[in-house]
């Protein structure tokens, strides 16, 4: 079944014009295509299911390391930091994956329907893994039968889409999706603030306020936002401001000053000493960074 699965998404590749290694199904399914191992670089998650298709990588998050192959799904709940590389792919064995962005409102309306036959438990990560089990590949395989044929893309591919977060949230490593369903749990509190970091990332960041415009005390919301995030509301902040200023540096041309300015660094120096910390290497040298 993984077969079937893994041809079409090869298939899908090879029309690309170009040979592009990305393939987008629809705006919220895509595919990835990597003929090299890298090294290991940090990059932004945003919730969505992955399934590795061929090859290996390695996703390290906090003090956790996974170690993923042909058959493994990764559920992401949240927009974390982590350090990504893949380990295993050649140009004869590329490594594939399959990426489904989540609906959080897909996955509200299910759970109050079948919340009497969820699985209660414990375990609950922000990135999480286990080997996908026969149902969600199956799934995943009509799903983009369907939706490569325009007809059948819209008449069935909104209930398949539905039956894929059906499968997310009832599998394993969908705990911390199932505890961010209550509006007001610290899970969603947390998605909450993510938002408003991501979205006010240049401006300056007072942690009790944002902590108070999600209804938590500042202690709670902290210990919240590491536990989830492996990291702390300011690093959080730090990191999408270089990972910004390094497209601007090494896609959009801009000088190191610009690029500094323009993610909300007051003092270019201040900007080149974080950066080089981070990336190993000076702003002025952005574009030999692979990310």
């Amino acid at each position: 079944m993984l077969e079937s699965l893994r041809n079409k998404v090869r298939d899908s590749l090879l029309k690309n014009e170009g040979g592009s290694a990305l393939h987008y199904f629809s705006e919220d399914v895509f595919c990835i295509k990597e003929v090299d191992i890298s090294e290991l670089n940090e990059t932004l998650y945003e919730p969505a299911l992955c399934l590795i298709l061929q090859g290996a990588k390695q996703t390290n998050l906090d003090n956790r390391t996974l170690r993923l192959s042909a058959g493994d799904s990764i559920v992401i709940s949240h927009h974390v930091p982590v350090y990504a590389k893949i380990t295993r792919a050649s140009v004869e064995i590329p490594y594939l994956s399959l990426i489904i962005k989540i609906d959080m409102k897909i996955i509200r309306s299910l759970y109050f329907e079948i919340e009497q036959i969820v699985e209660k438990q414990e375990r609950a990560f922000s990135v999480d893994s286990e080997r996908a089990d026969s149902a969600l590949i199956d799934t995943l395989d009509r799903f983009i039968t369907t939706i490569e044929d325009p007809l059948e893309a819209e008449l069935i591919g909104p209930s398949l889409f539905k039956e894929l977060h059906l499968r997310v949230l009832r599998a394993p490593q969908g705990g911390m999706l199932r505890q961010m369903i209550p509006m007001n749990s610290a899970a969603n509190n947390i998605a909450r603030s993510i938002k408003h970091i991501r979205n006010n990332y240049r401006a300056g960041l007072l942690v009790a306020e944002v902590a108070r415009e999600v209804g938590m005390s500042e202690s709670s919301f902290y210990k919240k936002f590491r536990e989830i995030t492996g990291t702390t509301p300011h690093q959080y902040q730090k990191t999408l401001r270089l990972i910004e200023a390094h497209s601007l540096l090494s896609l959009e041309g801009y000088s190191v000053s610009d690029a500094a300015f323009a993610v909300g660094y007051e003092s270019a120096s201040h900007f080149s000493r974080d950066y080089s910390k981070k990336f190993g290497i000076p702003p002025k040298d952005a574009k030999s960074i692979e990310m």
